[in-house]
């Protein structure tokens, strides 16, 4: 056995030591609290929290225990600072975590502070912003136009074959996230021993860990026969290559390639890393998909989202619709 862990998130309760018990044992059951909860939700949590206690510092008041009060009078002030409405559900969340890990009271718990909550929803909420659609035409560009050169920051033009690799893992990248409906994070975390490639020459794609899937649990999705032959021109001839990453990027650059291969293809836009998966949602309700099928697709535990994105889809299939259609 691995030596026991000797750190923790310092804003996830740890257990204390009771008879019978060695320090080993709890350091175990003390890491697995501290994995409750993802890095970037930790990381998110812990920002968050140090803006509170800075704000309350500022003030000569207590930021743990917090009066429910304050809480509603800082997350107030938030919302009229101009941070969008789930940045101060965000710090909410960070307050509550941080009195619970603490053993404290949730002074979010509150009516008042619940209240409260819901007023700022209402006065400061707006829909958000929605990334550009990655469709199928757009997508048809950027085949006919990623491997071509470019030019590079110091204003030379890239070569035939570094054009060449860079376009053939654009093309795969868009077009696996597309069947896939993947997150850029979920692409990014992608290794070669994820893809299986079947006898028809579909392959299929086990997300192992994902937002909405924070247990590992896995879920096996659909790859075109197109995207397999996209991954097959950048799979690696190294016997090894099972457990290397498929693209190599991180979820920033997993954007921004995104984006400029879109640019290139002849659509400027607000296009980003979730363009792909919002493009395939709306090419599949355009096909006839219906929510429960869209869900599934793109693993949304929640309607909300994919009925959001496909708005004019449905509107497209809707009772006025059918009604024009028909005469």
């Amino acid at each position: 056995m691995a030596d026991a862990p000797t750190q923790t998130s310092p804003t996830v309760q740890q257990l204390p030591i009771p008879p019978g018990l060695v320090a080993e044992d709890v350091g175990w059951v003390n890491e697995a609290l501290a994995s409750s909860r993802s890095p970037a939700t930790r990381r998110a949590y812990a920002s968050q929290w140090r803006m509170f206690t800075a704000w309350t510092e500022a003030r000569g008041l207590s930021s743990q225990p917090a009066e429910p009060s304050l809480v509603a009078a800082y997350l107030t002030e938030r919302a009229g600072s101009g941070v969008s409405i789930s940045t101060v559900h965000l710090s909410r969340a960070a307050i509550a975590a941080s009195h619970l890990d603490a053993n404290l009271d949730d002074p979010c718990a509150h009516p008042g502070v619940r209240r409260t909550m819901a007023g700022l929803s209402r006065m400061f909420g707006r829909p958000p912003l929605q990334a550009t659609p990655l469709t199928s035409d757009v997508s048809a560009a950027i085949r006919a136009t990623a491997r071509r050169p470019r030019p590079l920051p110091s204003g030379r033009m890239e070569s035939e074959s570094t054009a060449e690799r860079r376009g053939l893992v654009d093309i795969a990248l868009v077009s696996v996230m597309r069947d896939a409906l993947l997150r850029r994070s979920e692409a990014s975390d992608l290794v070669w021993n994820d893809v299986e490639r079947m006898a028809d020459g579909t392959g299929r794609l086990t997300v192992r860990r994902s937002k909405t899937d924070q247990t590992s649990e896995g879920k096996v999705l659909y790859l075109s026969a197109a995207s397999m032959a996209g991954m097959d021109a950048i799979r690696p001839a190294e016997p090894s290559h099972r457990h290397m990453s498929v693209f190599a990027l991180s979820s920033s650059q997993i954007g921004r390639r995104i984006a400029r291969s879109c640019e290139v293809a002849g659509f400027p836009g607000a296009y980003s890393g979730h363009s792909p998966r919002v493009g395939m949602a709306q090419d599949l309700a355009a096909n006839g998909a219906e929510l429960p099928a869209l869900m599934e697709a793109g693993r949304w535990e929640s309607p909300t989202m994919p009925a959001r994105y496909t708005r004019s889809q449905a509107a497209e299939r809707g009772a006025v619709a059918k009604y024009y259609n028909g005469r």
